[in-house]
């Protein structure tokens, strides 16, 4: 199986026995009823060597900071706040050096957004990896899923992407800031964060909402550092950019800015009624997205 069908089979055999358990497996996090205005945001993401980075290229602060700020993005998809993280790091023995500069890659990021550490475990390991357990709130209002997007809805994207292995996942400042306020203006219909790629994320959100999307091949917003052979393939399928992809219905989309914090913010297309995944180009001529992007398990 790959990494959906996996996901499908854990969705069909954990399901959720508690009535305070509002959402469980399927989203970017799990939703917990937790007051009378207040839900409870729970996710964890593990980074691993040679698969999430190759240690020995990249600086163990940076690996503490993108371990850190996976998590984080998760919260920011579900429009709420880090609150508490729980820390897990295996490792080889006598790499207490590198634990110190992991750990303050994780803290700096951490002070960033008020989290506080509040736990976690140390393990010997032949391959170094570190585990992150966040938790954040959200006002029941303004929590957004991925699954409640609706035919017509415009997409838009934070950021730029594309190219981002090269620095900007051991960099990236999580949009937390921007989604809130993007909550502000208008509430999104449908929001994810992109870490596999525009390609394989806006399936994800257009498949939970039951629907299908048409993106516009000259609208994305190709960074800088996308590879120069082919942008717009850099930009659907390199993944690790960490930017917001959200749905606004038709009749709000005037609302929303062309940035946020300095943030860039563009329409890229939008959602459909016939489930198809289609890349237009300016001539007319529309393409199906392929099937390339990112599995754990392949």
């Amino acid at each position: 199986m790959d990494e959906q069908q996996i996901i499908k089979w854990l969705k069909k055999h954990c399901k959720p026995i508690r009535d305070e358990v509002i959402l469980g497996i399927g989203d970017d996090t799990a939703v917990i009823d937790y007051s009378n205005d207040t839900y409870l945001l729970l996710t964890t993401d593990v980074v691993v060597d040679r698969v999430h980075f190759i240690s020995g290229r990249v600086s163990p602060y940076g690996i503490g900071w993108k371990a850190l700020g996976v998590n984080i993005s998760d919260i920011a998809a579900m429009g709420g706040i880090p609150l508490w993280a729980l820390v897990s790091v295996g490792m080889e023995k006598n790499k207490s050096d590198i634990c110190k500069k992991i750990y303050k890659g994780i803290l700096d990021l951490a002070k960033q957004f008020n989290i506080d550490i509040v736990g976690g475990n140390l393990s010997r390991s032949e391959v170094l990896f570190i585990n992150i357990f966040l938790a954040g709130i959200v006002k029941k209002e303004d929590l957004v899923l991925r699954s409640t997007g609706k035919p017509n809805d415009i997409l838009f994207v934070t950021g730029t992407l594309g190219g981002a292995q090269k620095r900007k996942q051991f960099s990236f400042i999580p949009r937390i800031h921007e989604a809130k306020k993007i909550i502000e203006i208008v509430k999104p219909s449908a929001m994810i964060d992109l870490s596999d790629g525009l390609a394989s994320d806006a399936k994800k959100l257009a498949e939970a909402s039951n629907c299908g999307f048409e993106i516009e091949a000259e609208r994305i917003p190709v960074s800088a550092d996308a590879s120069r052979k082919n942008k717009i393939f850099s930009a659907l399928y390199d993944g690790e950019d960490y930017e917001l992809l959200f749905a606004v219905s038709p009749e709000y989309e005037s609302l929303i800015p062309d940035s946020i914090n300095n943030v860039s913010i563009t329409k890229i297309g939008r959602l459909t009624e016939k489930k198809q995944f289609l890349l237009r180009y300016q001539n007319g001529h529309k393409s199906k997205i392929s099937e390339e992007e990112f599995k754990h398990f392949t």
